[in-house]
C-alpha cells in the first residue's frame, strides 16, 4: 500500500501472538499499527484506506479481524498570536530569535491539546557536535552545556511572560481566543 500514499503518510507495525510457526496461521495475534500524516485529516483518510486492507486480510486468511481504535494523535497547532508574541519579546529583550516562534511537527500528544485550546509548542536551537542531533547519545553532552542552559533560559523566560501576559491582559487574552476560534475552522 505504501505506494498508493502520500509520502508524507506513515503506517507503523507490530505483530504480537503466541504459538508461532512460518508454515501455520496462529490462532492468537495482536497486530499494533499507528498511522500517521501531516495532519489529522490526512491520517483518518489514510486509516480509511488501511482498515479494509486488515480486513481483506483476515477474509482471506479465513480468520476474524477486531479492530479496537485507541487514540488519536493531532498535529500540533500553533496559536498565531502566542507564537508573534513570542518572536516580539525575544526580538525585543535579546535581539534575535534564529527560528520560526514554534515547531513544525514531531511525535508529541501536545497536538491533542492545541485541538482543544490554545497552545504554543516553541522550539530553540542549542549548539551540537557533529551526528549529535535530538535522540541521540551526543545530544546529552550537548544539551548539558552553558549555551543550552542560556537558550533555554531565553524561550523560558519569553514564556513566562507571555502567560503572565495572558491572564493580566484581557485584549491580548480575547486575541489569542479569536486566533484559536479562526485555526480550527480550517480543521473541521
Amino acid at each position: 500500500m505504501r505506494q498508493q500514499i502520500k509520502p508524507t503518510h506513515r503506517v507503523h507495525g507490530i505483530f504480537e501472538g503466541r504459538d508461532w510457526a512460518q508454515s501455520i496461521i496462529p490462532d492468537n495475534s495482536k497486530m499494533y499499527y499507528y498511522i500517521r500524516a501531516p495532519t489529522t485529516a490526512e491520517a483518518e483518510e489514510t486509516l480509511k484506506r488501511v482498515v479494509p486492507c486488515f480486513e481483506a486480510a483476515a477474509l482471506a486468511t479465513g480468520t476474524t479481524v477486531k479492530i479496537i481504535r485507541v487514540a488519536t494523535g493531532n498535529e500540533l497547532v500553533q496559536n498565531k498570536v502566542l507564537g508573534d508574541e513570542l518572536s516580539n519579546v525575544v526580538r525585543k529583550k535579546y535581539g534575535y530569535i534564529d527560528y520560526d516562534y514554534g515547531i513544525k511537527g514531531a511525535s508529541t500528544d501536545f497536538g491533542n491539546i492545541s485541538y482543544l485550546m490554545p497552545g504554543l509548542h516553541p522550539g530553540f536551537s542549542i549548539p551540537t557536535v557533529p551526528g549529535g542531533g535530538n535522540h541521540t547519545r551526543a545530544f546529552t553532552d550537548s544539551a548539558r552545556t552553558q549555551a543550552a542552559h542560556d537558550a533555554c533560559l531565553i524561550v523560558s523566560k519569553a514564556l513566562a511572560y507571555i502567560g503572565m501576559r495572558v491572564i493580566t491582559d484581557g485584549v491580548f487574552l480575547q486575541q489569542v481566543k479569536d486566533a484559536f476560534e479562526e485555526q480550527m475552522k480550517s480543521k473541521t
